[in-house]
């Protein structure tokens, strides 16, 4: 009875590194795509869309997400080969580049306002709020992520669904969404459904939402949603014209 507890245990723990292995694939492959043209693969490939040039802040942005992509598979890697004195090492530092990664992300949405990347549905400074009001939730689950630390269960989900923040804007640029509002509307939605692989995780593994899922579905709800009122309500730009940048 013994033997067959430890396989099945050992099964358990074998598939939840696949689950959260190709997660951090999925992941960077939406990311890479729709970065490519206007990062990775910068004037090398062609792009219907605006695409000014890549500016220090823009390639510092970049070069952090970057970090934080390799981090993230290579702490699943390091749990994966038994290694939890490395991850906890390399999970502090992981940990210290998304803290610079939030104000980044704040400069980089500030001054795209600037630089003129927003499609041509809407002015400057109204898109704005989509990269800025994603802030909140992001800082949201980097702060759970930290403090939950010593539960790997929840840990390791708000360290996903911090990283699935970052999925939007890659899928947003993704060629086959056209720059118009629907087109814009359905992106979010393709983006919003990488979050599904873990409903359906959890509700396999435990039989419903884990509480850091809740938390982290609640925070994505608003990053993606919260603009369409804002939008709705036209105040932003007034807001956007005294924030420091």
């Amino acid at each position: 009875m013994a033997t067959t507890a430890n396989a099945t245990g050992a099964e358990a723990q074998d598939a939840e590194r696949r689950f959260y292995g190709r997660m951090a694939i999925a992941i960077i492959i939406a990311i890479f795509i729709g970065f490519a043209p206007s990062f990775y693969l910068f004037q090398t490939v062609s792009y219907p869309r605006p695409n000014p040039s890549l500016t220090p802040l823009v390639m510092a942005h970049g070069i952090a997400l970057t970090g934080w992509l390799a981090i993230f598979y290579t702490q699943i890697r390091l749990v994966a080969a038994k290694r939890r004195d490395i991850h906890r090492q390399l999970g502090v530092w992981g940990f210290a580049l998304a803290v610079i990664i939030i104000p980044l992300s704040y400069l980089t949405a500030t001054h795209a306002i600037a630089r003129g990347t927003h499609p041509p549905i809407i002015d400057a400074e109204s898109w704005s709020v989509v990269p800025l009001m994603a802030l909140p939730p992001m800082i949201l689950m980097l702060i759970m992520g930290w403090r939950n630390r010593m539960d790997p269960q929840a840990h390791k989900r708000f360290m996903l669904l911090f990283t699935l923040m970052m999925v939007e804007p890659g899928v947003g640029r993704w060629p086959i969404f056209p720059p118009v509002m629907v087109g814009h509307a359905v992106s979010g939605l393709v983006a919003f459904a990488f979050v599904i692989p873990l409903i359906l995780w959890d509700r396999k593994t435990i039989g419903g939402l884990h509480w850091a899922t809740k938390w982290g579905l609640g925070a994505l709800i608003f990053g993606y949603f919260v603009r369409y009122p804002i939008w709705a309500l036209g105040f932003w730009p007034d807001v956007v014209r005294v924030l420091p940048y």
